[in-house]
Formats: C-alpha cells, sequence, structure tokens
C-alpha cells in the first residue's frame, strides 16, 4: 500500500509538472496558487457540494464504526468478528478518498489537517468510532480555522495561502508525535 501510494505521488506530480509546463501564464498562476492551498475562492456552492457529499458518505460510516473500531484490534481479530476486512478497508479507502478529492478540488492542496486532526482526536477520545470520526472532523475543523486565521495575520494586507501555514503547523507537531512514539517504543 505505502509502495503504491508513493508510485502514485510521482505519477501525479509528473503529471502536474507537464500541466504546469503547457499551461498559461495566467493559469500557472492559478495551479500554483491551487498547490498550497488556499480558502480565498470558497464560495457557498461549493461548501455545499462539500456539504452533500459529506452527507453522502456518513450514513456509511455511521452504521459501520463498530466494524471501524474493530479493525485496531488486528485483522485476524477483526476477521474472527464476523468483519470482512478487505471490503471494509476498500469501502472506507473509496469513500474517504471521495471526500478528500472533493474539498481539495475546491480548496487545493492543504496538508496535515487529515493528519494533524485526528491524532488529536485520538489523544481526546481514543479509538473508539463513535467518538473518534466526529471528534476528528472537529480537531481538522478547529485546526483549518485556527491556521486560517493565522494566515491572515502574519502579515498585515497579505493573505498567506493556508497550505503553507498548516505545514508550517503541522510538520513540527507530527513530527513531536512520531518522536514520543519513537520514545514509547524504547522504553
Amino acid at each position: 500500500m505505502v509502495l503504491l501510494g508513493i508510485t502514485l505521488v510521482f505519477l501525479f506530480s509528473s503529471l502536474l509538472a507537464l500541466l504546469e509546463y503547457i499551461a498559461t501564464e495566467q493559469a500557472l498562476q492559478q495551479v500554483v496558487f491551487w498547490t498550497m492551498g488556499s480558502l480565498a475562492k470558497a464560495n457557498w456552492q461549493n461548501v455545499g457540494i462539500t456539504a452533500a457529499v459529506l452527507l453522502a458518505v456518513a450514513p456509511f460510516l455511521v452504521t459501520h464504526v463498530w466494524q471501524l473500531t474493530t479493525l485496531r484490534l488486528g485483522d485476524g481479530a477483526a476477521k474472527s468478528l464476523g468483519v470482512n476486512v478487505e471490503r471494509l478497508r476498500l469501502q472506507v479507502l473509496i469513500l474517504t478518498s471521495v471526500l478528500a478529492a472533493t474539498a481539495v478540488s475546491f480548496v487545493g492542496v492543504i496538508g496535515f489537517v487529515g493528519l494533524v486532526g485526528p491524532h488529536v482526536a485520538r489523544m481526546l477520545v481514543g479509538e473508539d468510532q463513535r467518538y473518534f470520526l466526529p471528534v476528528s472532523a472537529m480537531a481538522g475543523a478547529f485546526l483549518l480555522s485556527v491556521t486560517s486565521i493565522v494566515s491572515k495575520s502574519i502579515i498585515p494586507g497579505a493573505l498567506i495561502p493556508i497550505g503553507i501555514v498548516t505545514s508550517l503547523i503541522g510538520v513540527p507537531f507530527f513530527f513531536s508525535i512520531i518522536m514520543a512514539k519513537r520514545r514509547q517504543l524504547w522504553q
């Protein structure tokens, strides 16, 4: 799965580079701005479409919270409890990809919200998906709101793309989580 992810990153990076190479100057500026992520172009129509996709996906997640929680026990334990692990993983992968793609198509790439938000939620409520899913969404929304305020406050009169700010905040946070986990393994 990791190797497939790395392969897809390189494939789409090269396609993006090709797009940048053949784009007009104005289109190139829009592509570059999109890769930095910004809420500046968000509007109520985009919010409505994103909300509709979320409302379409939410019933599946809500009805499968128990099965999603059992995945934390390991594949063998989840299978012994009657969960079709491969099918559930594929379904969740497809649905979360659709959710992420919808949001990214409107505001661009805003890194680390999808990594930091769930880690914060896990620290607050644990692994039970009944609580983890909504708290994870709220943590991501809170992080996005705070970084939006910070991006507007750094340089008065200038709007720094929010993707830059989330990365500058997210990298040290995520690095500290990794180091804390590593310390736990050594003890």
